[in-house]
């Protein structure tokens, strides 16, 4: 097996890739191989024999401990993985960085939460409660739970022990196989034990289904590129949104992470397409005095499987009205 990890985008050194031979384990302690920490290219290898392997990366050190707040973390979305002999094979990870779990006492047991995608609410999903992992977390479980407004959720539980998983899907439904570009995490806590009259509040980031398996698939197509102002000066801290074209207001398709120092961003766009581009500070409602927006200037971009568009977008501090 063989691939690549990143954290939004960004190749990620130091990180090791688990293999759990079956589900009936936590997927914290007896993985039946680990892989070297992942070189400065965010890549790995791991010999394996040939089999079905349940994959998780995480950040060394951590074996057989729940990682802890801002360790990273990815449970594989497509496992099971098929091991073939004499075959390697390619599977990447998007990774989340664990975020504190808080405990309260009260007058029942319960698990409250957000679900969010890079720090923002995600709405109009499920939530699905197991309590044992040996069936790979298919079907409905022990409780599905749907995700509205705000991305929160609220589940009523005995006192036990609890896994969880959030799935969107783009073409709606609560069952059936996820698809690239779809919503998706294993909460880095599992399991989650809930004690008497306890309520456990966590945060539950999910992270983009890029491929099944890679084997055979181009690499997912991405956009990347320069935030710079009128002067051509680099602008950190500009995010570009997605939209397709002709649509430049509400919830976007897609969106990056706030570009660096140097302006730079790079947005992943799981689905080949044109897509019109906006840059803004925030998210949501008009622009605000001394904050930053731009586009491509009524252009659109087409982006294609397998390959990598390169552009810049031309940003202005909005006016006082």
């Amino acid at each position: 097996m063989h691939g690549r990890v990143a954290w939004r985008g960004e190749l990620v050194e130091g990180v090791v890739i688990q293999a759990f031979k079956d589900g009936s384990g936590d997927y914290m302690s007896d993985p039946a191989a680990v892989s070297d920490p992942t070189t400065t290219d965010g890549t790995y290898r791991l010999e394996l024999p040939p089999g079905q392997y349940t994959l998780v990366a995480r950040s060394p050190g951590v074996e057989g401990r729940r990682p802890g707040p801002g360790d990273y973390f990815c449970y594989y979305s497509g496992s099971p993985v098929t091991v073939n002999a004499g075959a390697w094979t390619p599977v990447g990870f998007n990774l989340v960085k664990v975020k504190l779990e808080d405990r309260q006492k009260g007058d029942s047991s319960r698990i409250d939460g957000v679900v969010t995608y890079q720090d923002q609410p995600l709405e109009r999903l499920y939530l699905y409660l197991y309590e044992k992992a040996d069936d790979a977390f298919r079907g409905p479980g022990l409780a599905t739970i749907p995700v509205g407004s705000g991305g929160r959720f609220r589940a009523s539980v005995r006192p036990g022990s609890y896994f969880l998983i959030a799935r969107k899907r783009l073409k709606g439904g609560m069952y059936g196989p996820m698809e690239i570009g779809d919503y998706f995490n294993y909460y880095p806590g599992n399991p989650v034990v809930v004690g008497e009259s306890e309520t456990v509040n966590l945060n539950l980031e999910t992270v983009t289904r890029i491929s099944q398996l890679e084997e055979g698939e181009p690499p997912p197509p991405s956009v990347r590129g320069q935030i710079v102002d009128p002067a051509g000066l680099p602008v950190s801290g500009v995010r570009v949104l997605a939209y397709l074209p002709d649509e430049t207001k509400g919830r976007p398709l897609y969106f990056s992470a706030p570009s660096g120092p140097d302006g730079r961003f790079t947005l992943m766009i799981p689905r080949p397409g044109e897509y019109t581009l906006v840059a803004r500070e925030r998210f949501g409602g008009p622009a605000l005095p001394d904050e930053f927006s731009g586009g491509q200037g009524g252009g659109t971009v087409k982006v294609r499987p397998g390959e990598e568009t390169v552009t810049s977008i031309v940003v202005r501090k909005e006016k006082a009205q």
